[in-house]
């Protein structure tokens, strides 16, 4: 089969690659130039948790991608998850805490927040009334280099990969206006994040582009420390990252913007950050080294949209960046193949059920 992937996130290179591996013809094509830095994908960091609160049918992709990123590590011949443990953290009552308590294949009491600040040696500090559920199957992957290797090893399965190409939108159906060439496919998939909107606008309802900024913080000795999701306000989440620093985001903090027209991080931005951050870690300097900006294409209830389009019914859109899909990337090509041949998986049928509410829980998205 002839199949376009309009967009090269780990999305998309994910796609390309595992269908090039199930000898389908792949196409695969970007706007911009290998590892930019203007959409979703990029950055140093991400969470890794095999026990997402969000749902048992997450709770199963993840399972599933875990076993499928050590794939991905032999064939790097690197690892690209640094499993550090992770604090799944929030007011008492939690429900997000309490989702991943129940979801967890190893059941642990709560800890009181309190608790915290001894257990990281003074590093990470939470209010005393805040539960906290420790998760030893949590972690950072390495997400430049992720995207680094599919570059690398899904041309090599048989996947042709294009950037700097223009796409026309919208996409009506399968034949592609390619930098001014008409293509036809046999499917197409559409999984473009922030962009994905303009190339169907059938599903311009369901997709909102936001801006968010994340920062990194400094300690003057630093450890490595577990992730933190954190069930409040603003959803702040936590990681190590490269060189001693730790990054903070605010999963709910940030407003609609135009992909091709994102505002710089500035002091404000900054400063918000500072204003969460610095409770959190003690003993990190309060201001951040820097900053960067990010794209979250956020649906209404932050699930993935997985659904073929109206129009036709060979056209796909693949939409998982609402803040938490980078830890699934090795299996988002095996549930597009699993659509492809028709042999849903039962995660699959959950996500593009009509009306599906997999994700019950309002929390921290990472």
């Amino acid at each position: 089969m002839k199949v376009a992937v309009v967009g090269l996130g780990v999305a998309g290179l994910s796609i390309c690659a595992r269908l090039a591996v199930a000898g389908h013809d792949v196409w695969g094509f970007e706007q911009f130039e290998p590892m930019h830095e203007r959409g979703s994908s990029h950055g140093d960091t991400r969470i890794m948790r095999l026990t997402p609160g969000e749902g048992e049918t997450y709770v199963g992709l993840a399972r599933r991608a875990g076993a499928a990123w050590r794939t991905w590590e032999g064939l790097a011949g690197q690892p690209l998850i640094e499993w550090t443990s992770g604090l799944m953290a929030g007011p008492r009552g939690s429900p997000f805490v309490a989702a991943c308590q129940r979801l967890s294949r190893k059941p642990a009491a709560l800890l009181p927040g309190d608790a915290i600040h001894a257990l990281t040696r003074g590093y990470i500090a939470m209010p005393y009334e805040w539960d906290v559920f420790r998760q030893e199957d949590a972690g950072v992957i390495a997400a430049d280099a992720t995207r680094a290797f599919l570059l690398r090893q899904a041309p090599k399965w048989g996947a042709k990969l294009q950037h700097n190409v223009r796409i026309e939108a919208p996409i009506e159906g399968l034949t592609l206006r390619i930098n001014g060439e008409a293509r036809t496919f046999d499917s197409v998939i559409v999984s473009s994040g922030a962009w994905a909107a303009r190339m169907l606008p059938e599903f311009a309802g369901k997709l909102a582009v936001k801006r968010r900024v994340v920062g990194w913080f400094e300690t003057a000795a630093p450890r490595l420390l577990p992730v933190i999701c954190v069930d409040n306000d603003v959803g702040v989440f936590g990681m190590p990252a490269p060189r001693g620093l730790y990054k903070i985001g605010l999963h709910s903090i940030g407003g609609a913007t135009d992909p091709d027209n994102v505002r710089d991080p500035d002091d404000s931005d900054a400063k918000l950050l500072s204003e969460y951050a610095a409770p959190l870690l003690p003993k990190h300097n309060p201001h951040p080294a820097r900053t960067q900006r990010c794209l979250y294409t956020v649906t209404p209830d932050e699930n993935f949209i997985i659904a073929p389009s109206s129009m036709n019914d060979r056209v796909l859109m693949f939409s998982a960046c609402s803040g938490h899909g980078f830890k699934y990337a090795p299996i988002f090509g095996e549930l597009v193949q699993e659509w492809l041949v028709g042999a849903p998986s039962l995660e699959l049928q959950a996500l593009m059920k009509p009306g599906s509410n997999v994700n019950r829980l309002g929390a921290a998205k990472t």
